[in-house]
């Protein structure tokens, strides 16, 4: 097995996975006790399929989860490390999760394997007008949320999730979420996350600098979320809120107030007024390897 930091420029850094490899013969029982033990919050089975190249389970240390974008990027990473895609530049695959089959291709350098890019599903968008609500769930004043210009969303590409457009990186860094309003919000919106997001970043290069929280049992905030980014990007590129030139190179930061800074890659395809294909890559740093023995 593998730990793994993804979405990371560099150790220690994006965020942590752990990936066992031939879990075919364990149960689910045995797989939620593996994540408890492990103790990060998603742990990724590697599996055969029938239906495409590698199946996927992911788990926290609560429950199943059906999909988590950075533990699926660094799964396949694992994998095409260990030459299982082949040796070609962009070789195309497809991974099996419980949220259905995700394309994905894998960027080689003479060095190895550079990034892996997951294809999520095309988005879905709908208003969301509990201006109100959610800044009392995020612990800011409602006057905080750029609503007006930059309308909240529930934007899914393959898990849905809350955006949140916020005036500064002041306010990102002020966030002080309620979790029980947060997690109670989620539940009547049915969001599996919630983004805030700011325009720019620390870096020159960022399109917008995130903050994620997920209400799972143990709420918790992501260093970096690759599903979220893939509906954040695909509702910045919905909207023309920056030029189409820009589409394919969208990046997103964030887990910087975590001290885990990430980097998300976003590349989106649009036709018109319709996206055809949201793409999420990122770079992965292995951390730690080792050897589980299950009785």
């Amino acid at each position: 097995m593998l730990k793994l930091d993804v979405f990371a420029e560099s150790l220690f850094s994006g965020n942590p996975t752990w990936v066992v490899f031939d879990a075919d013969t364990l149960d689910e029982v045995v797989m939620q006790r593996i994540a408890y033990e492990l103790g990060s919050p998603e742990t990724v089975f590697i599996m055969r399929s029938k239906k495409a190249d590698v199946r996927l389970r992911f788990f926290n240390g609560d429950s199943e989860e059906p999909i988590s974008g950075h533990s699926t990027i660094g799964a396949l990473w694992a994998m095409a490390d260990q030459g299982a895609f082949g040796t070609s530049f962009g070789s195309r695959h497809r991974a099996e999760t419980s949220v259905g089959i995700l394309p994905f291709y894998v960027e080689l350098s003479p060095e190895g394997t550079k990034r892996v890019w997951m294809t999520q599903k095309r988005p879905l968008f709908s208003k969301v007008e509990e201006v109100t609500e959610v800044a009392s769930a995020l612990g800011i004043g409602a006057e905080s949320i750029f609503h007006k210009e930059f309308p909240m969303s529930r934007a899914s590409t393959g898990l849905p999730c809350l955006l949140v457009a916020v005036r500064s990186l002041e306010v990102i860094e002020r966030l002080n979420p309620r979790p029980n309003e947060l997690v109670s919000l989620c539940k009547d919106l049915e969001v599996g996350a919630v983004a805030v997001y700011v325009w720019g970043g620390f870096d020159s290069s960022t399109t917008v600098h995130t903050r994620c929280f997920l209400p799972t049992p143990s709420f918790h905030e992501d260093p970096a979320s690759g599903m979220p980014a893939g509906a954040l990007a695909s509702y910045i590129a919905d909207n023309d809120f920056i030029p189409r030139d820009r589409l394919g190179e969208v990046i997103i930061e964030q887990g910087h107030f975590m001290g885990r800074p990430s980097r998300i890659h976003i590349r989106i395809e649009k036709r018109g007024s319709t996206i055809k294909k949201v793409d999420v890559g990122g770079s992965v740093r292995p951390t730690v390897r080792g050897k589980i023995t299950v009785p």
